[in-house]
């Protein structure tokens, strides 16, 4: 049997990256490494598919290498696995500083902006994380109505006009977005709520 050249072993392993086959990346990625370890771009795809399977440890050592092997200018993207990695663990504080870090080397760029506002959210920092979706919603690149449904989000509790205009935002930029209708129907029928018992609580005090 013939034997594969490193460019149809790398992408034999890009194949089942896109497919999202964690097993197949790992035993496919682990063969590449023991003959090319310096190849920064597969201990991510390796890393990512440890995450995936929830060996957080192993996964750790894969990131930390991808950071060692990677080109300076894309080492935001094993920043940003760091951050999904200890969010998956549930430290968000550390998944926080590592989302940080990704979003530092990508200005202008709203992806890790919406993660690290999201993983702020879980970590009850809501004032913090509101910060980081409103520069997400400025930015020229990345899933800007997910920041705005995101932000409406936090502004739900009780910002319910503010929070409107945001789900509508969002609307507009995917006509699609179907939690984002949701959210925005839960917005009007609040309002309306809120506007009925304003009225009754008028009428009664005359």
């Amino acid at each position: 049997m013939k034997t594969k050249t490193r460019k149809q072993r790398f992408r034999q392993l890009q194949a089942v990256v896109n497919q999202g086959l964690n097993a197949s990346i790992i035993e496919l990625a682990q063969e590449y490494l023991r003959d090319f370890p310096k190849a920064g771009v597969v201990w991510l795809d390796y890393g990512n598919a440890l995450v995936n399977f929830r060996k957080y440890d192993e996964a750790r050592v894969a990131l930390l290498r991808t950071i060692k092997h990677m080109r300076p200018e894309h080492r935001y993207f094993p920043n940003g696995s760091m951050g999904h990695l200890y969010e998956c663990k549930g430290d968000y504080h550390r998944a926080a500083e590592w989302f940080g870090k990704a979003a530092k080397m990508t200005p202008g760029e709203a992806t890790y902006l919406i993660f690290l506002g999201a993983v702020l959210v879980k970590a009850g920092k809501l004032s913090e994380a509101m910060k980081y979706h409103r520069r997400a919603v400025k930015c020229k690149e990345g899933a800007i109505d997910e920041a705005y449904f995101n932000l409406g989000g936090i502004l739900a509790r009780g910002r319910y006009q503010e929070a409107l205009t945001c789900f509508e935002k969002a609307i507009q930029l995917d006509p699609k977005y179907k939690l984002a209708k949701r959210a925005a129907k839960d917005m009007r029928r609040v309002l309306e709520i809120k506007a009925k018992s304003n009225k009754s609580l008028q009428l009664t005090a005359r």
